[in-house]
């Protein structure tokens, strides 16, 4: 009996550089190893206090579906935050609370495009991107960025010969997931001023928005072109509040259109998960703004520790990331995900092994970053300082075994 074929989508949706060897990282847990997470924005920095009082807060006898929009509670909590801290006056009508940033990502690919239409991104990029393309139909189109310089943005010189008649917007990550670049307030008048000129949308993605470093201050991209209606902002409360578990995002925008159809789809799945938005809420209304600031110098401390250990394995190439909590780091080694399927089941360090993840699963380019990882320094310093001890150990182990 024939069976028939997946679609076009399904065969295009390419599965999570950054989740691909979990299993091989629980098998060696289960050997005894203790394994060192590096792969993934997982942070273990305490989740808030008030959060999960919020959470024990829910005393109802049965969990009901919130609005589509979001609850007004959440919305109104969240604007009053961010209009706090940023002063652009986004009203709670402007915002759609979603399932994580991912989910506003989705809506905001299919709101802007349709099927073949084009986004133009930054590469590398985020992985998780490449398959929302796929899901939506969307073909993204890389602009490369390199190691060398640090992966800066390209300049609009460098950008215009990439758009094409189905061109319909171009994203950015600000900061950037995985290079931790940010984005100058020059090269965000730029982009600006681009889509403005070209007819496109401008969709930012501020998930790590206040984990920037070294004297650069948090900048929301409406800050600079206040109600904007080509502008879509993707935010989520998953990495600031160490809330990934939580699920909870929002789009931000001023275009009434774009707001209109992407309620229409929030209306087809229903709503985002009730009980949580209900404790954000209780959050953001009484979080003190000291968790923020210890949580920004926590991360930047583990930049620190984590930029200063790649610097001591020879071979390494690196850079000090201005924001996030993610470095790409060049190995001498031949193929990154050999490697690091390596470390997972051929290699131990005094009882121990370090998870990372493979880079060329952030490259939409082709035979790009293959020797090239992305660590997370989500652990805190003394754990992240021996898990890349203990990289280093396994590079050399690689090395001679090759």
């Amino acid at each position: 009996m024939k069976i028939p074929d997946l679609s076009h989508r399904a065969r295009k949706t390419p599965p999570s550089p950054i989740r691909r060897l979990a299993g091989l990282a629980n098998e060696a847990a289960g050997r005894g190893l203790k394994v060192h997470r590096l792969n993934i924005g997982q942070p273990d920095v305490p989740s808030p206090r008030e959060f999960l009082d919020g959470v024990a807060s829910y005393h109802e006898k049965v969990v009901a579906y919130e609005a589509s929009q979001g609850s007004q509670h959440l919305l109104e909590s969240w604007s009053r935050s961010i209009n706090a801290d940023y002063g652009i006056g986004i009203a709670p009508e402007q915002m759609l609370i979603t399932v994580g940033a991912s989910e506003a990502l989705i809506f905001a690919f299919m709101v802007c495009c349709d099927p073949g239409d084009e986004i133009l991104i930054f590469d590398p990029t985020y992985a998780n991107y490449i398959g929302f393309s796929a899901i939506s139909g969307v073909r993204l189109v890389p602009l490369p960025c390199s190691l060398e310089e640090n992966f800066a943005l390209p300049t609009r010189e460098q950008i215009e010969p990439y758009i094409s008649p189905y061109t319909r917007a171009v994203l950015l990550c600000n900061p950037n997931n995985p290079t931790g670049t940010v984005a100058t307030d020059d090269e965000l008048r730029m982009l600006i001023e681009l889509v403005r000129e070209r007819d496109l949308f401008l969709i930012v993605d501020e998930t790590y928005r206040e984990f920037v470093y070294d004297g650069l201050k948090p900048r929301c991209i409406f800050e600079l072109a206040p109600q904007d209606p080509r502008i879509i902002v993707v935010d989520s409360l998953s990495k600031r509040f160490s809330l990934c578990g939580a699920r909870i995002g929002c789009m931000m925008t001023w275009h009434r259109e774009v707001r209109q159809a992407a309620f229409h789809i929030a209306q087809a799945r229903l709503a985002a998960p009730s009980i949580d938005q209900i404790a954000a809420a209780e959050m953001l209304d009484r979080i003190a703004p000291d968790y923020l600031k210890a949580a920004h110098d926590e991360y930047r401390s583990r930049r620190d520790v984590a930029v200063a250990a790649l610097s001591r394995i020879p071979g390494v190439r690196s850079y000090a990331p201005q924001g996030g909590f993610y470095v790409l780091a060049q190995l001498p080694v031949d193929d990154a995900e050999s490697f690091a399927s390596f470390m997972l089941t051929e290699f131990d360090h005094q009882g121990a092994t370090t998870f990372v993840a493979p880079a060329a699963g952030f490259y939409m380019r082709p035979n790009v970053g293959k020797s090239t990882i992305r660590i997370a320094f989500v652990l805190n310093r003394d754990d992240t300082e021996e898990a890349i001890r203990v990289l280093g150990e396994g590079i050399k182990a690689y090395q001679e075994r090759n």
